[in-house]
């Protein structure tokens, strides 16, 4: 099984969907991911770009009064509701309100097929022209599109699959020639992930101005509609807590606030993290309030019993907020340690590591952690996010659980090589890497990573100062960027007449 196994709510990610294409005011003929599409992206067929496309020769399926949306009669709960969503999205952005009907009896025309392999294998047989054997390696979260002029088929390996699906079938849905017309293009599509968690890491400031709370909720929604399922949110002092009141800065907010913001990604079929940093990075949590607590401005002291007092106070409220699976720990880049000897640096750390580590177990929650500290340069040449020289600590990576997840965190690494990753998948440790904003950090990673199979279970796309940005302005670029890659192991071409488009289609803006 894999570490980071997952349990999302391909319903609840559908709804978001349309709720975020309703708020957003699209027009009929758009879907909430092109709303993020960069202008000179703007002929791709969906984003992300799936995996395989094969264009037909033939008409497109017209969307009509009497289209049937079609489940076989042993479909799941959840997949009939999913059914039922897209029924109404069907009816809500394309003014088409086919039939729902679940019956074995699938019509040969004028019908959307949809379903999942966990609810009957025989739906494979609805694609005669996929060898068999395909849809034996299909990952959980892969589905299958194919368009003829007669039917719609789309079939998902899972719920989330069927999700990610629909997510892709509703942006190929293009304007008939008649006004008020809607079709769906003649294609094949077979597609999946190259990275099972896709995440977008944001910290989470203090927002007294209305437009940023909306904004917030803007980048969740567009990472939810890029195929992204994960968000990590930093917590700082920018939120009040009971047990430790006097860290919070000016302008902090109630953990009312926080809890809205972790409920709405939940209820976008989001698995939600959250990132308390410890040890390192203390000038936003602990110190600033705390400093007889620190060895200095950015450094608690772990051989303080009354640091945990606090911290611990502080990880459980978290918990009890978030109620999530993993709580990223931090312990990122320790300068403290340069000014005490290295048995004392390396001593401190592990010990600081381990109290987290059971304190988070007895809560039933895994950790996760920057590895930066425990990858000496030898292990990483030429990269630069390695500093397991600081105090020596690098010597202490075998006496870590070997459940914690490391998140190798590359923010500038141009070169294709990432032997940090290579090391930290050697030490039998789970393994997540993270990106910012360079592109060719982001491609370059994410192909690597997926290169490297099941092995790594995971990217991450950190957009650290996004709240710094004023007005209308996000980084939504980024987290375009990151989600492409990380569903396709590498950003797919520019430029989209290289990908066989029928030259009929290439004018229609999807």
């Amino acid at each position: 099984m894999r570490t980071l196994a997952r349990g999302i709510s391909a319903r609840s990610a559908l709804l978001a969907l349309a709720a975020s294409t309703m708020m957003l005011g699209l027009a009929p003929d758009a879907c909430l991911a092109q709303r993020y599409l960069p202008v000179f992206y703007s002929k791709a067929l969906a984003i992300p770009e799936p995996m395989k496309v094969e264009w037909k020769a033939s008409a497109s399926f017209p969307l009509s009064g009497s289209t049937a949306l079609v489940a076989p009669a042993g479909t799941s709960n959840q997949v009939r509701q999913i059914a039922a969503d897209l029924k109404r999205l069907l009816r809500d952005l394309f003014a088409t309100d086919p039939q729902l009907l679940f019956t074995d009896l699938i019509p040969e025309k004028n019908a959307i097929v949809l379903g999942t392999l966990e609810d009957s294998t025989a739906l494979r047989d609805l694609f005669p022209n996929i060898p068999r054997e395909q849809f034996g390696n299909f990952p959980d979260q892969g589905y299958v599109i194919t368009s003829t002029p007669q039917r719609v088929v789309l079939i998902g390996r899972s719920a989330e699959g069927l999700k990610y699906g629909i997510q892709t079938l509703l942006q190929i849905i293009a304007p008939g020639i008649s006004i008020g017309t809607y079709v769906v293009p003649p294609v094949e599509i077979v597609d999946f992930p190259a990275t099972e968690m896709r995440a977008l890491l944001l910290p989470f400031g203090s927002y007294r101005q209305l437009y940023q709370m909306a904004k917030i909720r803007e980048l969740i929604s567009v990472a939810q509609s890029l195929h992204m399922n994960t968000i990590i949110l930093q917590v700082n002092d920018a939120t009040i807590f009971d047990s430790a009141p006097t860290i919070a800065r000016s302008g902090a907010t109630h953990k009312d606030t926080l809890r809205a913001m972790v409920q709405y990604a939940r209820e976008a079929g989001l698995e939600v993290i959250p990132l308390v940093s410890t040890l390192s990075q203390q000038g936003s949590l602990l110190c600033a309030a705390h400093p007889t607590l620190c060895l200095d401005e950015n450094t608690y002291d772990p051989a303080n019993p009354k640091v945990y007092a606090k911290l611990f106070g502080i990880l459980d409220e978290v918990i009890e907020i978030f109620q999530p699976r993993y709580l990223h720990i931090g312990h990122d880049k320790v300068l403290a340690f340069l000014k005490m000897s290295e048995a004392d640096a390396q001593r401190l750390f592990l010990s600081d590591v381990r109290k987290i580590y059971e304190h988070l177990k007895s809560r039933n929650v895994g950790t996760m952690m920057w590895a930066d500290m425990l990858v000496h340069a030898q292990n990483c040449p030429g990269q630069e996010n390695c500093h397991g020289f600081l105090g020596g600590i690098y010597t202490i990576i075998d006496s870590l659980p070997r459940d914690i997840v490391m998140v190798d965190a590359q923010y500038r690494q141009r070169s294709p090589d990432y032997p940090s990753m290579d090391f930290l998948l050697s030490k039998g440790f789970p393994v997540v890497g993270c990106v910012g904003s360079d592109t060719t950090t982001v491609n370059n990673f994410s192909k690597y990573a997926a290169e490297r199979g099941v092995r790594v279970d995971g990217m991450i796309v950190a957009v650290w100062d996004w709240y710094k940005y004023a007005g209308m302005h996000t980084p939504t670029e980024t987290i375009w960027r990151g989600a492409q890659a990380f569903w396709r192991g590498g950003i797919p071409p520019v430029d989209p007449t290289g990908r066989k488009t029928p030259p009929a289609l290439r004018d229609i803006n999807y």
